[in-house]
């Protein structure tokens, strides 16, 4: 399990995100300059549709330092599923740089927010087998009419997980091996669950 308990920091950084362009982050803004944040150190992304691909999560990766704080406004902002939360988290964890989180009850620091981590990262590990098995049932059923797979999987290939296994085992972060090898972030996690 990681730990994301408070250390002394270096600086703290701004995470703001929305989904849509209609959004604002005026909200979000507001909130990270009263919890002391210079603008100047608040990164943002407006991400549409089923993106992931976060440039400006990715330019904040770039100046993070072990020591670090990233606060956001909730943790929903750092993904959109349990298993993209935790996996930023323990991306994070890893840097040694710490979250913090701005609405009340999303704090992990101590005891209780250690094992309130423990349960997510458990019910991410339950949501991503259920989601793995019900992928498995389909296929099954559609090899079973007949039905040929639509979508080849070409970016899994024996030579890219060996790639993706080998940089990150040297202590490269998810966003360098993204831009290494040019897979996405989803290939780049299954090449690590390979």
């Amino acid at each position: 399990m990681v730990n994301i308990s408070a250390a002394p920091t270096a600086y703290s950084f701004g995470y703001r995100r929305v989904s849509s362009v209609q959004q604002s982050y005026d909200r979000q803004t507001a909130a990270l300059i009263d919890a002391g944040i210079s603008e100047g150190r608040i990164f943002e992304d407006k991400l549409t549709g089923g993106t992931m691909d976060r440039p400006g999560f990715n330019q904040m990766l770039s100046q993070l330092r072990p020591g670090d704080t990233v606060v956001v406004t909730s943790l929903d902002r750092l993904g959109r599923t349990t298993v993209g939360i935790l996996s930023t988290i323990e991306e994070l964890a890893v840097r040694g740089v710490s979250i913090k989180s701005l609405k009340p009850g999303e704090d992990f620091s101590g005891v209780t927010g250690k094992l309130i981590l423990t349960i997510m990262a458990a019910i991410a590990e339950w949501e991503k087998a259920n989601t793995a098995e019900r992928a498995a049932e389909a296929r099954a059923a559609r090899r079973a009419k007949g039905i040929k797979a639509t979508r080849k999987k070409s970016a899994l290939t024996a030579a890219n997980v060996d790639t993706v296994k080998r940089l990150r085992s040297t202590g490269a972060t998810i966003a360098s091996i993204v831009k290494a090898t040019g897979l996405t972030r989803a290939s780049v996690y299954r090449a690590l669950d390979a």
